[in-house]
């Protein structure tokens, strides 16, 4: 920018100054030309961030032109002043007149000793000083010619200029002094201490000579602020003691000591608009510093007050915990805890001791922690006493809570329970069978538990509570039975639980269900082999030939044959076959045989032929034949010994009787036999009464 000096003066000298701030911080350079009214000054970036109240000063030396006012040469008697008479290779001045005057009104003057005192960094330059002899006029000094020659001495700093005899003119003096350790940059003043003794007395003048110029500058910068806030990892805790570097963004370190207070805040404020760098170089006790620096502007998007927040990662430790007998000094496993912060909070829940009975937690920041056990092992009383300990910073051995020894042995509060597994219509022991074991709420704690070979399951050491037992498969040929066998478990006390299967039957009859065998039938090749192991079989095939060996079967499967159904057939093998033969099955023979092997039956296909014996009502007989059937031609018989009771019924014939099934069973086909062989008593009774009243 350019200056300007006022009007009428010029610079004394070719000057170059620096200009400073208020903190003395070089903010530009002022260069002005001698002789010439203006200059320019050029600034550094000193004041760069500056946007308001820039303003300054200069102070420079010049000349300029004196008007006056026509009293030049009244009025005084003694007067001094001074210039730069001489510069260096740098134009910095190294020489210095100094004009002294006197006796303006040309007095008669006698004794007159003048004794010039030089300021500092002065020194007289010897035969450097003139005198001339003149008069003041109204320009000025007017040289008469005459040059005097006073007696010039030092003494010091001071030079003593003595004039002989009288004066009677007016006298101006001339002497140079040489400048020592002159500064370069700024304005220089030189000053003089001037005194004249004289017949009219003491007369005193001070003057003083500069050279240069100097000048200030400031300016109001934007400014703005920061605030930091230092926490750990999950920022609910604030960090004291943190440090931190400030530099601007050139790289200059504005301070490198910025420490967080006790709420983790660094605050900075009065910062210029530009941008920055935090970088901490300490941090708070057990926590690791945080490599990564934060750089921030401001304004950021015209905000001018920033918040930052910087985390810091704990120095971590470990830590065992060792459960143990107090007695046995066994480890203990099975033992549950949980691990708690010095608030309180459960930071890790349900750690179990291991087979070694240890719990092992690494990673844990430095502080104070807790465990707290929820859970004791088996057979030991709980003991809710925290275990506290201390994670120290930096420490790399973990805390060892070994022996601590809390919990102590109880009185057994189990029991025992024996399931036994028996076939329910034997009671034979059944080995094989497979059950889970199920706790009060249905938890499975126990699988896969088999019965041996005395068909038993125990289990030892349960709890005091509620159980069941669920079969899950069955011993070989018995069904399965899945409901719950629930039991209960008492303090030192053995249950005895018994469990039943149901074996798959095998039916004779219907070989296509579960264990159904297919019955024997009778070779009807042998139909004349009365009482032989194989009875015959009606030969469906011939139903006309009554009296054939081979009595016709009724096809149930041609419904055109009324009434035909397979006959029973009684199997050898069931205890209820007397003889240990298959008796003969039943045809449509004529009943007019008598001692036979088999018994007549009534025919569907003839049910008018002569020779059948109606049903006859013995009353004599208990539970025998009787009206309670009536219209069926079947009666009930007594209930034998040995027999299982069942219901009997004949095949439905063409003449119009009840409808019915045949048996299916050994049970009910050893009935028929028995209801055959009651006929063939009554047919043997008939035939002896007749007899006997034909004689």
């Amino acid at each position: 920018m350019s200056f300007y000096l006022p009007e009428g003066l010029v610079a004394s000298g070719n000057l170059s100054f620096p200009i400073y701030d208020n903190n003395g911080k070089e903010i530009g350079i002022a260069t002005i030309r001698n002789g010439e009214a203006s200059g320019t000054i050029t600034f550094n970036d000193a004041l760069e961030n500056t946007e308001a109240n820039r303003k300054g000063t200069l102070s420079l030396i010049s000349k300029g032109t004196n008007t006056g006012d026509s009293n030049e040469g009244e009025n005084w008697i003694f007067n001094k002043n001074g210039w730069v008479a001489g510069y260096d290779n740098n134009d910095v001045p190294n020489e210095i007149t100094w004009n002294i005057a006197f006796n303006p009104n040309q007095h008669n003057l006698n004794n007159v000793v003048i004794t010039d005192t030089l300021g500092p960094n002065q020194e007289y330059i010897p035969s450097s000083l003139n005198a001339i002899a003149g008069s003041y006029g109204p320009s000025g000094f007017i040289n008469n010619g005459e040059q005097l020659h006073p007696v010039v001495t030092t003494d010091g700093n001071k030079v003593i200029i003595t004039f002989p005899g009288n004066v009677t003119s007016a006298v101006d003096i001339y002497y140079r002094v040489k400048l020592i350790n002159t500064n370069p940059d700024g304005t220089t003043t030189w000053t003089d201490h001037a005194t004249m003794i004289s017949s009219e007395g003491e007369h005193n003048v001070d003057s003083s000579t500069s050279w240069g110029g100097a000048g200030t500058g400031t300016g109001d910068q934007k400014v703005g602020s920061v605030k930091l806030t230092k926490t750990d990892p999950t920022g609910k805790i604030s960090l004291a003691g943190a440090e931190y570097q400030l530099e601007d963004s050139k790289g200059s370190v504005l301070f490198t000591n910025g420490v967080t207070d006790e709420n983790g805040i660094l605050n900075v404020h009065n910062l210029p608009y530009g941008t920055y760098t935090l970088t901490e170089v300490k941090a708070p006790d057990g926590y690791q510093i945080n490599p990564n620096p934060i750089t921030f502007t401001i304004p950021d998007d015209n905000v001018i007050d920033l918040e930052l927040t910087q985390p810091d990662t704990p120095e971590t430790g470990a830590v065992i915990l060792k459960k143990i007998d107090p007695d046995s000094k066994v480890n203990l496993s099975g033992a549950t805890f949980n691990l708690l912060d010095s608030n309180g909070n459960v930071i890790k829940e349900g750690l179990v001791t291991s087979e070694n009975g240890e719990i092992s937690v690494d990673e844990l920041p430095a502080g104070d922690y807790s465990f707290v056990e929820t859970q004791p092992p088996a057979g030991y009383e709980l003991n809710p006493t925290p275990i506290n300990f201390t994670v120290i910073a930096g420490q790399t051995t973990p805390v060892e809570l070994d022996k601590f020894n809390v919990a102590t042995t109880v009185v057994n509060n189990t029991g025992n329970v024996t399931l036994t597994k028996t076939d329910v219509t034997t009671n034979e022991l059944l080995p094989g069978a497979v059950y889970d074991l199920l706790d009060s709420e249905g938890n499975i704690i126990q699988s896969n538990l088999i019965t041996d070979k005395n068909g038993q399951i125990t289990v030892t050491n349960l709890e005091a509570g509620d159980y069941a037992f669920v079969e899950t498969k069955a011993p070989e040929n018995f069904m399965i039975n899945k409901t719950p066998i629930k039991f209960t478990i008492v303090k030192d006390i053995s249950s005895n639980l018994e469990a039943k299967d149901q074996p798959i039957l095998e039916e004779p009859g219907n070989p296509d269900e579960p264990g159904g065998t297919e019955p024997p039938t009778t070779n009807p090749e042998e139909p004349g082999n009365p009482g032989g192991t194989k009875p015959p079989i009606t030969n469906p095939e011939e139903p006309g030939n009554p009296g054939g060996t081979k009595p016709p079967i009724t096809n149930p499967e041609e419904p055109g044959n009324p009434g035909g159904t397979k006959p029973p057939i009684t199997n050898p093998e069931e205890p209820g076959n007397h003889g240990g033969t298959k008796p003969p099955t039943t045809g449509p023979e004529e009943p007019g045989n008598p001692g036979g092997t088999e018994p007549p039956t009534t025919g569907p296909e003839e049910p008018s032929k002569p020779g059948i014996t109606p049903p006859i009502t013995l009353p004599s007989v208990p539970g025998g034949i009787g009206p309670e059937n009536p219209g069926s031609g079947i009666s009930t018989l007594p209930k034998l010994p040995g027999t299982i009771t069942g219901n009997v019924t004949l095949p439905e014939t063409g003449s119009g009787s009840q409808k019915g099934k045949l048996p299916q069973t050994g049970e009910n086909n050893q009935l028929f036999i028995m209801i055959s062989g009651f006929f063939i008593i009554l047919f043997l009774i008939f035939k002896h009464l007749i007899k006997k009243l034909n004689a």
